[in-house]
């Protein structure tokens, strides 16, 4: 069995499809076709040189196509997306015709139309194809209101139900998300969980160069991640405005994205800045040194119908790093943090829900917050252990197959 992993976004990008080709190229059975990396902009990637693309996996059999690379401009995501979608096209057709593929492995954070040249290619090569959903589409543009035009929404619910029926199994990154497919599709769509990154080191204990000392009575809340219009980082504002004068509360937030300069301005109008702490993104395996010296980690998205149905990467991995949890989030996330009783988790987007929950968190005992931590452990351990997760999609292609 050889598998054709198609995506737009692979190592040194962070995402979760790097563990995937990872794990099935122990079995020397992957191919990728993916492009240079620059996500969330190029410029994090400015000084790194051609030949470590490939420091991976040495003997991967990768390809990168050329596409024009995204900065931190609407015109140049858009003109990034919309390379992709053209050059891979023909790329993948002498990809597909060259090499004995078995099956596609369609990796689809956003947008999904991303998948679309691997989906056109195989009516022509008739291969097994499986596609990952991380976002519900056109219903996370729809909720976001990039999209108004109804003739153009329903233009999007048509590409995207015809990228469903052409796919042999589609794999849903939580179960609510799973519902909403099987509405409109036949195509077999399985529960497919993120699981706890793997290179993050647990066992780095040292404090982070750029992070000082916290100070006694100060308490600690980390954000890693993507900073994103969709994290409703204005909950995060509002709540540390009405809060600073009557506790000692330091956020730090690690990470880029679209949404950090509005983010920055946001702190600065509000007067924020020695309360809301900004440092660069780090590569994963660095994350824990941030981790380890916070008392809680901070999850968050806007509060809407599809958002509820999703599951933030982050998730898993806050878990396993047993840490408390402080969310501002609906559906499946806030129950998932409920029945773990790992931390605490109000509505999206409820302000004076969020300011309860840190005056609560601050009331605990030492011995409370270490709880909290090993029963978020204990949980993701229980119901998203990596080897668990990737055994199942193992027995699911391979039944796909035969």
């Amino acid at each position: 069995m050889r598998i054709l992993f198609f995506t737009q976004y692979f190592w040194p990008e962070n995402f979760r499809i790097n563990e995937l080709i990872k794990y099935y190229n122990k079995k020397n059975m992957v191919s990728v076709l993916t492009c240079r990396p620059s996500y969330p902009n190029k410029e994090i990637f400015r000084n790194l040189k051609k030949r470590n693309l490939n420091e991976f996996d040495k003997d991967l059999d990768l390809f990168r196509v050329p596409v024009i690379l995204r900065s931190k401009s609407n015109a140049s995501i858009f003109l990034n997306y919309l390379s992709f979608l053209i050059i891979s096209f023909f790329f993948g057709f002498f990809y597909l015709f060259k090499k004995k593929i078995d099956t596609i492995f369609l990796f689809c954070p956003s947008p999904i139309t991303s998948v679309l040249p691997a989906i056109i290619l195989n009516k022509i090569f008739k291969k097994k194809v499986i596609i990952w959903i991380l976002d519900l589409w056109p219903d996370t543009l729809i909720d976001l209101k990039y999209v108004k035009n109804p003739f153009l929404i329903n233009i999007l619910k048509s590409l995207v139900k015809f990228i469903y029926n052409n796919s042999d199994l589609i794999l849903a990154q939580s179960e609510s998300m799973k519902k909403e497919i099987e509405k409109i599709t036949n195509t077999k769509c399985v529960f497919f969980p993120s699981w706890p990154e793997e290179d993050v080191d647990e066992n780095d204990i040292r404090l982070s160069e750029n992070l000082n000392k916290k100070k006694e009575n100060v308490t600690r809340i980390l954000f890693t991640g993507n900073i994103g219009e969709a994290q409703s980082f204005e909950t995060l504002v509002n709540a540390a405005k009405s809060i600073r004068e009557s506790h000692l509360i330091e956020w730090i937030i690690l990470g880029d994205g679209r949404w950090k300069e509005n983010f920055l301005r946001l702190v600065k109008e509000n007067d924020l800045e020695s309360n809301i702490k900004f440092f660069k993104a780090v590569p994963i395996k660095d994350v824990k040194s941030y981790i380890n010296h916070a008392d809680a980690l901070y999850l968050s998205l806007k509060k809407n119908n599809t958002f509820s149905k999703t599951i933030p990467g982050k998730l898993q991995t806050y878990m396993f790093m047993q840490k408390p949890i402080i969310a501002s989030i609906s559906g499946e996330t806030k129950k998932i943090i409920n029945d773990a009783k790992c931390g605490y988790a109000g509505e999206a987007e409820d302000v004076e829900s969020l300011i309860k929950n840190i005056k609560d968190f601050i009331k605990l005992t030492e011995n409370e917050k270490k709880r909290m931590g090993l029963n978020a452990r204990e949980y993701v351990v229980k119901h998203f252990k990596k080897e668990h997760v990737l055994d199942n999609l193992n027995k699911e292609i391979l039944s796909l197959l035969n």
